[in-house]
């Protein structure tokens, strides 16, 4: 993100969105479990629903194996799928048949709301933020 803000890592601006959770070290983060839930048990099959940071499929597929180790049985995971990430849902995804310039165009603009009022609550006064500046010149080289 600084990178393409401008943003001095020296200066109070760039400490402010750090304090905010916005500038993160580039170093990769250990995963977090905030949450397990069964959704569906039924011998030899069940479904957890996992709330997790800086997972992958890997580290969830082992969690599920690890599961199964400490049931004393073994578990194989057969299927991730990600039903949210950040402020995006499932209702936000295109499908690969709509992966096509115009689709993927009117998707960004459609969550574009979602993605402001997400800023505006992690920034603070988002047309006073250095990332709306370069959004809005980057709108007004766009159209020019």
């Amino acid at each position: 993100m600084t990178r393409y803000s401008n943003i001095d890592m020296q200066t109070q601006e760039a400490y402010e969105l750090a304090v905010k959770g916005l500038i993160r070290p580039m170093d990769k983060s250990p995963p977090i479990i905030t949450a397990i839930r069964c959704l569906q048990f039924a011998p030899p099959e069940f479904q957890l629903e996992i709330h997790c940071l800086h997972e992958t499929q890997q580290y969830l597929r082992k969690i599920v194996h690890e599961i199964g180790l400490e049931l004393k049985s073994s578990a194989v995971c057969t299927q991730v799928r990600r039903t949210r990430d950040g402020v995006f849902t499932l209702d936000d995804a295109l499908p690969r048949t709509q992966w096509d310039l115009r689709s993927i165009r009117d998707a960004i603009r459609n969550c574009r709301l979602k993605v402001e009022t997400e800023i505006e609550r992690t920034l603070g006064h988002w047309d006073n933020s250095p990332v709306h500046q370069l959004d809005v010149q980057t709108a007004h080289g766009a159209d020019s």
